[in-house]
């Protein structure tokens, strides 16, 4: 057998070593490539911040769930500009500076059509309110009105009432005509009766038969609802019943209820037995916050929307505006006298929603999302520098839907975060600037 020649073993080594290198090669670029891969994964992997909708607070860089309420939490969004961040950004004191890409906006100068948004309640109009009384003393022997709000007409007849003393009077005056008395004892007399309640031409039938009345008839001075009550203010300050002790009773007691007076009751001379209240005008007593009240005049136009019928709204003016705050709620009542309105859609005790139109308002504005409201009238906004948002406080002239206006504080050159709460620490409430 032939042996090789050194040529040809010179020639397979070399051959090997070509194999050799090139396949270390592509090993140490395959390596290469994967590490890459995998340091973009968890870059990527670690730059997701993840957060609770109901808990903004929660920050977490991995999916999970909320430690409060146990909500799925949610991507947040991808920080990719952290990196260009510079050593003295990251170094700013944390009670001073909030590192964050949130949303961001501007303040903007335009003219809003302005109004002033109210809640407020139905109430009657004291002036509607009128008192049936006995003008004698007597016993009631037919009573025909038998429950509170019953409807009743101008001139209906409410109630009998037998009086001695009316009687007396009738048979005091028969006598005379009849005796041929002098005529001024017998104008006397008839006078008495006048003022015993008897009408002039109840008093000409009794001269024409000579018989006497048993029994007199009491009738509605005017139109409404009957309601009996000692206390009249609960009329106009209604409250709703706050437990189930008094869930039976309304604004004023149990209007469903019979009435207290009863046949066979005697009554006394000028005692007040009910109440007529008109429906006809009513009042609407709405409540605006202090921060509006100067904003509120005389005769500005209203907008007002029952609980009842939200489908239809009615328009009328400010009527009145009371010179005092509530005690209790610091609000100032504004009251809107409205006149012939259906009482079936604008309910006494309902309550109603309003809005008060105040014409245009031109300023510097901001949506409301982006003030922070840290009570005592101090307002901050977070300003963006950079990468972090700086606390400043601001001054606010009024709101106008979803936008507040900038009276000091702000210019529109600068930019601001849209959502303040996500920027909230507890230095911030103290230190601003």
């Amino acid at each position: 057998m032939k042996k090789p020649s050194k040529k040809n073993n010179v020639f397979i080594v070399i051959v090997s070593l070509i194999l050799f290198f090139t396949s270390s090669d592509r090993k140490e670029n395959h390596t290469a490539t994967n590490s890459h891969a995998d340091h973009e994964t968890r870059e990527n992997k670690a730059a997701k911040i993840y957060t609770c909708p109901m808990h903004p607070e929660i920050i977490r860089h991995a999916p999970g769930q909320c430690p409060i309420c146990g909500m799925d939490l949610v991507e947040k969004g991808v920080v990719n500009s952290l990196e260009k961040l510079n050593l003295g950004a990251i170094i700013e004191p944390v009670n001073e500076t909030v590192i964050g890409q949130i949303r961001t906006t501007k303040p903007f100068w335009k003219s809003i059509l302005g109004e002033v948004r109210a809640k407020g309640y139905i109430s009657y109009n004291p002036k509607n309110i009128f008192s049936i009384s006995s003008p004698y003393e007597g016993r009631i022997e037919k009573l025909y009105v038998k429950f509170s709000f019953q409807e009743v007409y101008k001139g209906q007849k409410i109630m009998d009432i037998y009086s001695p003393e009316l009687l007396t009077a009738q048979q005091e005056y028969i006598y005379l005509l009849n005796s041929a008395e002098e005529v001024s004892l017998i104008n006397a007399s008839r006078q008495k009766l006048l003022l015993l309640g008897m009408d002039e031409a109840q008093i000409q039938k009794l001269a024409q038969t000579r018989k006497t009345e048993l029994l007199f008839s009491v009738y509605a001075t005017t139109g409404g609802h009957i309601h009996q009550m000692d206390n009249l203010n609960e009329l106009t300050m209604p409250t709703m019943p706050m437990s189930n002790n008094n869930s039976g009773k309304a604004m004023s007691g149990n209007t469903s209820a019979e009435l207290s007076t009863r046949e066979g009751m005697y009554v006394k001379k000028g005692e007040s037995i009910f109440n007529i209240i008109g429906l006809s005008d009513v009042w609407v007593i709405l409540k605006i916050y202090p921060e509006d009240v100067l904003k509120v005049k005389l005769g500005q136009e209203v907008k007002i929307i029952s609980e009842i019928a939200p489908d239809n709204p009615l328009t009328a003016k400010i009527s009145y505006i009371e010179p005092m705050l509530d005690v209790d709620s610091k609000f100032s009542s504004v009251r809107v006298y409205i006149e012939k309105c259906d009482h079936h859609l604008f309910k006494v005790g309902s309550f109603v929603s309003a809005s008060i139109s105040t014409g245009e308002q031109k300023g510097l504005w901001v949506p409301s999302s982006s003030i922070l409201d840290l009570g005592n009238e101090n307002f901050i906004v977070f300003k963006k520098e950079n990468f972090h948002f700086k606390s400043f406080k601001v001054i606010i002239g009024g709101r106008v839907n979803d936008n507040v206006n900038i009276v000091e504080g702000l210019t529109e050159n600068e930019t601001i975060a849209s959502d303040a709460w996500y920027l909230v620490d507890s230095e911030s409430f103290v230190v601003t600037k």
